[in-house]
């Protein structure tokens, strides 16, 4: 197959080259005036690497968390989902009990982004963040903790946790042991503390800044530990809302090596696509959604994201001047060599031929993954789960 455009992002920079594809893989880049029979021709359309997002909970109507049905089904209709959204791989972040469903899932045809592992967000979170209303502590149980690495068979990637909860040291220590990382997530932890958590095996910060206490100029907070530990990778939601611009500039200034320690994520839950409104789902939180894309609960504390990582990519390049080449590596590169799938999360020779075709305004036209077409803007036109609707009476 043999693809041209005058805009590839590469790792060194937008080129204008045919892209030969040989069994799923890059092949080679082919001088554009070389007089050769092109399949697709996508003239000023941009070509960018397949968007890789570590954290996210449902999109399109679909959702990892809760009881709505065939949790399959649901995984299947998320992954299909996120390819509309030009992602090509992932690491779902579901509640525990969908993890057989996304193991049962990835066994079979995978028609849609393609899942890295599993990412659970808890169950042992702390802090709630502004706006939030404060629960009880939840206690760790280390059965429960090897349960869930049983569940996932071999699938569980990340874990996020708060490290002050009682027996936390244990269970980051016997992730670790089992080959998982572990994020900083959801903490009341002041700077020095947060730095010494660290050292237990912590080597992701989940949704830097939100829900951990914040950069003060005579405390530097859990916020203040990630940036300025070396060795901590920054998860970041970059769609302006729930860290403003201003803040997204100083964290990557902060950060050493932001560029190669930043990953970009959506952090986005079913609403994501879903019409302006308010939505009340059975045995979550209502939530509202307003024209900017915000999702939040009645007593107005963010709840999720509605949206995508392309979002978070426009932002940074149309809003903070930032080069696309630069932001694809924070949205696909790092994120494949923190995840160890090094075949992915760049456009080179060798690698995987998983892309996204965009417009102007950032909308996905095209997605395809390992050389297979898995969205087409032209042929599916409407992906958002109808049940999801009909379940709320919209």
């Amino acid at each position: 197959m043999l693809v041209h455009s005058k805009q590839i992002i590469t790792p060194s920079g937008c080129i204008d080259a045919i892209m030969r594809i040989e069994d799923g893989k890059i092949a080679e880049f082919i001088n554009p005036n070389a007089k050769v029979r092109v399949d697709l021709e996508l003239g000023h359309l941009r070509i960018i690497p397949g968007i890789i997002d570590t954290h996210n909970h449902g999109t399109m109507g679909y959702t990892l968390m809760g009881e709505y049905g065939d949790k399959e089904l649901l995984v299947k209709g998320y992954l299909k989902g996120l390819a509309s959204q030009g992602v090509t791989a992932c690491l779902p972040t579901p509640e525990v009990s969908y993890f057989p469903a996304v193991v049962k899932v990835c066994q079979g045809e995978i028609d849609g982004a393609l899942p890295l592992g599993i990412h659970s967000e808890g169950p042992y979170l702390n802090r709630v963040g502004e706006k939030g209303i404060k629960e009880e502590t939840p206690v760790i149980e280390m059965d429960y903790v090897k349960k869930m690495v049983d569940d996932a068979q071999g699938m569980l990637k990340l874990v996020a946790i708060a490290p002050e909860i009682e027996g936390a040291k244990e269970a980051i220590e016997y992730f670790n042991s089992q080959g998982i990382r572990c994020a900083f997530a959801h903490s009341d932890m002041n700077y020095k503390e947060a730095l010494e958590a660290f050292k237990w095996g912590i080597t992701v910060s989940t949704h830097t800044a939100n829900v951990m206490s914040g950069i003060h100029h005579r405390n530097m907070g859990g916020l203040g530990a990630c940036l300025l530990d070396d060795d901590i990778y920054n998860e970041l939601i970059c769609d302006g809302l729930h860290v403003s611009n201003e803040m997204i500039e100083v964290m990557l200034r902060v950060k050493k090596d932001s560029l190669n320690k930043t990953l970009i994520v959506s952090d986005n839950v079913a609403m994501a696509g879903a019409p302006v409104g308010h939505y009340s789902l059975p045995g979550m939180l209502d939530v509202n959604i307003d024209e900017k894309g915000y999702c939040l609960t009645d007593t107005g504390r963010l709840y999720g994201s509605t949206v995508p990582v392309i979002g978070g990519i426009r932002n940074l390049v149309e809003n903070l001047n930032m080069d696309l080449r630069d932001v694809m590596i924070m949205a696909s590169l790092n994120p494949a060599k923190v995840y160890g799938v090094n075949q992915k999360g760049s456009l080179e020779v060798g690698k995987d031929a998983d892309f996204a075709v965009i417009d102007d305004n950032y909308k996905v036209l095209l997605t395809y993954r390992e050389g297979k077409c898995i969205f087409d803007a032209e042929k599916e036109k409407d992906l958002f789960n109808p049940l999801f609707l009909k379940l709320l009476g919209k």
